[in-house]
């Protein structure tokens, strides 16, 4: 099932919790909407609307795009921010044991600037995209200005 490409995207709820999917069809619009309107009703989000997309990848592999989902759902809260404020340095520390998250974001500024691996780019098609890995530090952040661009 490796040649279906996904989306992995990570939602915040009314609630200020963090959801983390995959969808696998072309538009990821279609599945916030679906979020929104409670296409699932005993879904997570649905007793925590509205959601907002907060980040999102796309994946030319299935499998890559599943590693990726799990690996993102047992972070922590904290490291979660950091990706989708695009923060690589708090990402990067965040990722070491040990490591307390109230001493690494104390002092971070707000709205620091992001590291080259981090970097939101100009929004492109799925099939332009280059596939990026959390463990690498290199996912893309969605634009605060743009909620559904996609690096």
């Amino acid at each position: 099932m490796s040649e279906v490409s996904a989306f992995v995207y990570m939602l915040r709820c009314a609630d200020s919790s963090y959801y983390v999917g995959k969808y696998q069809g072309d538009d990821l619009d279609v599945r916030v909407s679906e979020h929104n309107t409670r296409k699932y009703q005993n879904a997570y989000t649905a007793r925590r609307l509205p959601v907002a997309l907060v980040w999102s990848d796309w994946f030319s592999r299935y499998d890559d795009a599943v590693a990726c989902e799990r690996r993102l759902k047992g972070w922590s809260r904290a490291k979660k921010e950091a990706l989708v404020r695009g923060d690589g340095t708090a990402l990067k520390a965040l990722s070491k044991r040990g490591v307390r998250p109230s001493l690494i974001l104390r002092d971070a500024p707000c709205g620091a600037p992001q590291d080259e691996g981090c970097a939101s780019g100009p929004e492109t098609k799925p099939e332009e995209k280059t596939n990026l890995h959390p463990e690498e530090g290199a996912l893309a952040p969605v634009a605060k200005d743009e909620p559904h661009a996609i690096r």
